[in-house]
């Protein structure tokens, strides 16, 4: 009786004990699970992080790339600024010293029409003086210097300076240039000085 009472006593303590090693099972198992969970919510919110971390990355590099297209599209447009101006004040390194020489050859061309007349005793002079006339030309014309048409064309404001007008008269056209009073030069493709006309107006 007594063997039996305590055969029944261990198998209540042995069940006691099963079914406390079950409870511990499922408790792990319950934590394993929340772990898990816990983890996978750390691994998205890392990955949240890292896109965000992704993209303001590339916006810096997207910035940083139009910058650098702006600054080489600067450059590339002083490059050939520089360029031009350098071939320009090449061009027209001489503009200056001719407009010096003008009024020189101004005078010169009064004086010419002075001695076509002069008798001769003056004619070697005169041919003498013709002649460096025509060689300062010559110099002016070589370095890019040309006189502008004036003498009957037809009036443009653009290489022409009308001081005077006059009446039209029979065979001549409107707005046409009847006199030259100063002659206007042209320096390759720039209006170094317009011609001084007189037009004939109806």
């Amino acid at each position: 009786m007594s063997d039996m009472k305590k055969d029944n006593e261990e198998a209540v303590v042995t069940e006691g004990v099963e079914l406390d090693a079950d409870d511990t099972v499922l408790d792990d198992g319950d934590a394993s699970a929340d772990g898990a969970d816990d983890a996978a919510d750390g691994v998205n919110d890392a990955t949240d992080e890292g896109g965000e971390a992704t993209d303001a990355l590339q916006d810096d590099v997207d910035q940083l790339k139009d910058r650098l297209l702006r600054l080489n599209a600067d450059f590339d447009n002083f490059r050939k600024r520089t360029q031009r101006e350098k071939l320009e004040w090449g061009a027209y390194a001489s503009q200056s010293m001719i407009e010096k020489l003008l009024p020189v050859a101004d005078n010169m061309d009064a004086a010419m029409a002075a001695v076509v007349g002069a008798g001769d005793e003056a004619r070697n002079v005169a041919d003498g003086f013709v002649m460096i006339c025509r060689q300062l030309m010559d110099v002016l014309t070589n370095e890019g210097l040309a006189e502008i048409p004036a003498l009957g064309e037809a009036f443009d404001p653009n290489v022409h300076e009308a001081i005077m007008m006059t009446a039209r008269e029979e065979g001549q056209a409107d707005n046409e240039v009847v006199m030259v009073v100063r002659k206007g030069y042209m320096y390759k493709d720039k209006v170094l000085r317009p011609a001084m006309v007189q037009v004939a107006k109806d």
